[in-house]
């Protein structure tokens, strides 16, 4: 019985193995007449280039888009400064030692207001001398007056007394109005930025050195120099894109003023832009990127500056056109208008619909064919 059972086993096993080793030789010959099928097209390929004749499957791929036109901007890129119409720098009238201060940095001032006084007491010493004696003037100016009326005394003793009395009158004037410069006062409604000064401390009318600084920071403005070489091109009223980087913030304006007068010393002019922004965290003196909108043109075939090579004779690009039936890459020459920002206008060269070759190009030769 155990000799059976063997027996039969051992049949099984050779059957498993017969069929296993049939399905390897089919697999194997499978992947032998798949070889062969390539080798077969390849030589078929070669006696066809052999023979002349063109074959498809070896033309190089390329990837296109059809050129079209659209709109083009270019900008102009300079650095400028947020600040204020009003924004004002307050300076000491007249020499002196500040007696007493009466504002202080963060506090809001109107016009007129007084912040600090110098020591004016020599002055005001004066002032009651004259008062004194204008008193006295004006009395006697009074009887004499009274006394000349009534035809009493001589004309020269009423007219020593009233010119007497007019002569101090104006001194007093002028004392009064070089008394007041000892007070430094705010020329705007505003809020103090700076405070130079100190009770004690010495001031004088030099016109770098700023007592306070007083500002009002409404109708903002950004200002900037721009080289001379774009003196033509920006006008009064061309678009402009202000960055805030510091504040991340972007405004859209135009162009507000555009100065007339080239600075010898650095050959720029000046532009200004108005800012209608009350955002808290802009401030004065803030660094701004400006660009000026130099150049427009609604109808411009724009293309990608990757895809513009050059070579000796200048710059161009590869168009797929027709050939014997099938598609060829030429090499077209382009004349370039402006560019910016990646992209350049093409003002010749290249004609609305073409198919511009704008993946593959690269080594590829004038004339060859192409397939996409």
């Amino acid at each position: 019985m155990k000799t059976k059972l063997s027996l039969i086993f051992i049949s099984i096993l050779v059957i498993a193995c017969s069929s296993n080793n049939k399905q390897t030789q089919l697999a194997s010959l499978k992947d032998q007449r798949t070889a062969i099928d390539e080798k077969i097209k390849a030589l078929e390929a070669d006696l066809k280039s052999e023979k002349g004749e063109i074959n498809p499957e070896k033309f190089k791929f390329v990837g296109f888009t059809e050129t079209k036109t659209s709109p083009f901007d270019h900008f102009i890129r300079v650095q400028g400064k947020l600040d204020g119409d009003l924004n004002a720098g307050v300076f000491a009238e007249a020499p002196g030692t500040v007696a007493a201060k009466y504002a202080d940095v963060g506090q809001h001032v109107v016009k007129g207001q007084v912040l600090a006084q110098i020591d004016d007491k020599q002055y005001k010493s004066q002032l009651e001398s004259l008062e004194t004696q204008y008193k006295f003037a004006s009395e006697m100016f009074d009887k004499q007056k009274r006394l000349w009326d009534q035809k009493i005394g001589s004309e020269v003793q009423y007219l020593q007394s009233k010119t007497t009395k007019e002569s101090l009158e104006q001194q007093i004037t002028s004392l009064k109005q070089q008394i007041e410069k000892f007070q430094i006062k705010s020329p705007i409604d505003g809020t103090i930025e700076e405070c130079n000064i100190k009770v004690g401390g010495v001031v004088s009318p030099d016109p770098r050195l700023a007592a306070y600084r007083v500002v009002a920071f409404k109708n903002l403005k950004v200002t900037a120099e721009v080289s001379e070489a774009y003196s033509t091109r920006v006008q009064k009223g061309d678009k402009l894109i202000v960055l805030f980087p510091d504040a991340n913030k972007q405004v859209e304006t135009v162009v507000s003023f555009v100065s007339n007068y080239i600075n010898p010393v650095n050959r720029t002019f000046l532009i200004e832009t108005r800012i209608n922004s009350e955002a808290p965290n802009l401030k004065a003196n803030m660094i701004a990127i400006i660009q000026v909108n130099d150049y427009h043109t609604n109808n411009a075939i724009v293309l990608p500056m990757n895809v513009i090579q050059t070579d000796a004779l200048g710059s161009y690009v590869y168009v797929i056109r027709p050939k014997d039936k099938f598609n060829a890459a030429y090499k077209q020459p382009v004349k370039i208008g402006f560019t910016y920002n990646g992209l350049a206008e093409i003002v010749e060269g290249v004609k609305t619909g073409e198919k511009l070759i704008s993946a593959g190009f690269q080594n590829l030769i004038d004339g060859e064919y192409v397939r996409f």
